[in-house]
């Protein structure tokens, strides 16, 4: 079976782990974890950054973690969807979850209308989305999953090659999960949707949320944002602070620190590809920058994780 780059994690030693499941096929993947406390001070306590659209489904417990900075806590029978971002878990008690992820090229692959399936918002570019399901939604998702994981360990015939006929299988009932999900999410919005006030602040601020991950890598100055917005400087620093608390600075630093920890625990890139790579003048101007931040070194931070 096809295996993917979907998930930063070494698959290998996650499934060490009495219970935990993993599903693959090309551009997408499903990962059931029963006891995240097994895993949250080890191979995910890191920031990790998942390279597709993200679902998370908490099935027992609660889990306290950060996508893209912000802190959700998801408890039994609560959903959260996210375009690709930064994800950090920070704290559990007697969590289970089901962590699902899949490329904008599978979507292509498999005809799904990202914008069609969801409802809530026009594009998941931008949004989180976080729902409590019905606990009968949730075990039908449980039930799709078992479906889908004795299709990826089924043994093969013998003599015959049928990879590709057991990969699309799988393919056509990852997209059935997807399409699932969003379903459950559809029904619980309309029982929940209210009229609510626009808020021009809150549109301000994803806008630069927006912005932030589509230019963080080669653009970190506030003029920048500011100029795409058509926005003076002093408006947006003004707007954001008052909205999130933090300084459009501090924003920018958050999304680069983050990618840089993500790149230094779990690619091979070295400190000065690294650095080339976000942009920096040097590897030297990026370790200043990043030491002012995290009080260590690019290098004392991955000999320390």
């Amino acid at each position: 079976m096809a295996e993917n780059k979907i998930f930063p994690y070494k698959i290998d030693a996650l499934k060490q782990i009495d219970g935990v499941e993993y599903v693959a096929c090309k551009n997408a993947g499903l990962l059931h974890i029963p006891s995240l406390e097994k895993l949250i001070d080890g191979e995910m306590k890191y920031p990790a950054k998942l390279n597709g659209y993200i679902s998370i489904l908490c099935t027992g417990g609660e889990v306290t973690l950060t996508v893209q900075m912000n802190e959700y806590t998801l408890t039994e029978n609560s959903l959260l969807v996210a375009p690709a971002s930064v994800l950090m878990f920070k704290s559990c008690k007697n969590c289970e979850l089901y962590l699902m992820a899949f490329s904008s090229e599978f979507a292509v692959e498999m005809n799904i209308d990202i914008k069609a399936v969801m409802p809530i918002v026009s594009s998941l570019h931008t949004s989180v989305i976080l729902r409590q399901l019905d606990a009968s939604h949730t075990e039908r998702m449980k039930t799709s999953f078992a479906l889908l994981h004795k299709e990826y360990t089924e043994p093969q015939g013998v003599g015959v090659d049928v990879s590709f006929y057991r990969e699309m299988a799988m393919r056509h009932m990852y997209s059935v999960i997807i399409y699932r999900l969003w379903e459950f999410v559809a029904v619980v919005n309309q029982v929940e949707a209210t009229p609510v006030q626009k808020d021009r602040s809150s549109d301000y601020f994803k806008q630069l949320v927006n912005l932030l991950r589509e230019n963080y890598r080669t653009e970190r100055s506030v003029e920048f944002y500011a100029n795409e917005m058509n926005l003076t400087p002093k408006h947006l620093s003004r707007v954001v602070r008052v909205y999130s608390g933090k300084s459009v600075h501090q924003w920018i630093d958050d999304f680069v620190v983050l990618e840089i920890k993500n790149l230094l625990k779990y690619s091979d890139m070295s400190i000065q590809q690294i650095s080339y790579e976000l942009n920096f003048p040097n590897p030297s101007f990026m370790g200043q920058y990043f030491k002012r931040i995290t009080g260590k070194t690019p290098g004392e931070y991955r000999r320390d994780i």
